[in-house]
């Protein structure tokens, strides 16, 4: 009896020893900007808001899984602004089943899998991206740094769109198209996140 009982307590301490901090998103210091291109050289930007999230890290301090969440329904564009109804337009054009039809899929989501070391201030990051009900692997360069319980994470993702069905407007796959209706399959993704323990 006595022996399971000292067994129980160095099991319970023992998973205590490796238990992860968590570090819960704070969606209104979180940011992510995007930029889609076409073939001709023009360029449209804008933001989507973070909803919430968190983040894992072990006792070295080492993050080793989480999940952000995209509000998807926040989508809005910042280079029209002097063209509020062709603004408008494109915002629902994004929102719409040629892109990441909000209605049906109003998250998307990004799984943290791996973070490993890469230089002194950078790290690699694998995760798995879930969007218009599709998931795919991803990995991007980052810089995350972690001062008095705040935690922030800065990267530029590039994403290939097609992978996850968003073929609107490709050329690889409308041959047709002339060069100022192509646009660029890859787009990007400008992500500031900040946790807080």
């Amino acid at each position: 009896m006595m022996k399971s009982m000292i067994a129980a307590l160095i099991l319970v301490v023992g998973s205590a020893a490796f238990a992860a901090d968590v570090y819960k998103i704070d969606a209104q210091a979180s940011s992510v900007a995007w930029k889609g291109t076409k073939k001709a050289g023009s360029a449209h930007t804008g933001g989507i808001a973070v909803k919430d999230g968190e983040v894992q890290v072990d006792k070295k301090g080492k993050v080793t899984g989480g999940q952000i969440n995209i509000d998807m329904a926040t989508i809005t564009n910042e280079d029209l602004k002097d063209s509020p109804d062709y603004q408008k337009k494109l915002v629902g054009h994004l929102s719409a089943t040629d892109f990441f039809d909000v209605a049906k899929y109003p998250v998307s989501t990004f799984k943290i899998v791996s973070v490993t070391p890469k230089t002194k201030d950078e790290v690699t990051v694998k995760g798995e991206l879930t969007m218009i009900g599709k998931t795919a692997p991803i990995e991007f360069p980052a810089k995350i740094t972690t001062d008095k319980g705040v935690m922030t994470g800065e990267a530029l993702v590039k994403v290939d769109r097609t992978k996850w069905g968003l073929k609107y407007g490709s050329g690889n796959f409308f041959k047709e198209l002339t060069a100022d209706k192509i646009i660029n399959d890859e787009f990007e993704l400008t992500l500031k996140l900040v946790a807080k323990k």
